[in-house]
């Protein structure tokens, strides 16, 4: 009964790791812990996954963009962190009862900013993940914040409060996808009559 119990367990712990026969001797130099003792085998376990990459700044060249916060390198697709982007093929409504092609402003208006310059995002790197959501920049500008303060993206729902700002300033000012827009009611008095 005993063997059958000891050839379940060793079977059961094969297919977790290697099964290895204990040595025939202790061969331990002095003053490292001993192996250790019995007469069944021994499981060498595999060794752990490595540790992910820390993230870092990651340099983009001539990034191909999608809508205003969105670009794709080679198999990568990036979304700028904190904000939403229109569709490039959104149409908001004009004053004059009409649209106009407000999805495809602000993704010219972001080409227009990064003209040929290289982008760089912060996020650890990982095998296989082929979209990330990551805070990107042009030299020290903050993407995110650009597009906020210019009114060519919404905040998203883990923004900061500094990003919150810069839209709300934006649509007062009535800037970017905002500029046919009446501003709310809680601008300041002097953006509210600016037309």
């Amino acid at each position: 009964m005993l063997a059958v119990v000891v050839a379940a367990f060793a079977a059961a712990s094969a297919a977790a790791g290697e099964v290895v026969q204990p040595a025939d001797r202790d061969v331990s130099p002095p003053g490292v812990m001993p192996l250790p003792s019995g007469d069944g085998p021994l499981i060498r376990e595999p060794a752990p996954p490595r540790p992910p990459d820390p993230p870092r700044w990651r340099r983009y060249f001539l990034p191909q963009t999608s809508d205003a916060a969105t670009f794709t390198v080679k198999d990568m697709i990036v979304h700028i962190a904190g904000v939403v982007a229109l569709a490039g093929d959104h149409a908001c409504a004009a004053t004059d009862g009409g649209t106009w092609p407000c999805g495809q402003s602000a993704l010219y208006a972001l080409r227009r900013f990064l003209h040929g310059r290289a982008i760089e995002c912060f996020f650890p790197y990982a095998d296989g993940v082929t979209d990330v959501t990551a805070p990107c920049r042009v030299a020290r500008i903050d993407l995110g914040l650009w597009l906020l303060q210019n009114g060519w993206a919404q905040p998203d729902d883990l923004a900061t409060d500094a990003y919150r700002a810069a839209a709300n300033a934006a649509r007062c000012a009535r800037l970017g996808v905002w500029r046919e827009e009446t501003p709310p009611a809680d601008c300041p008095a002097t953006w509210q009559t600016k037309s």
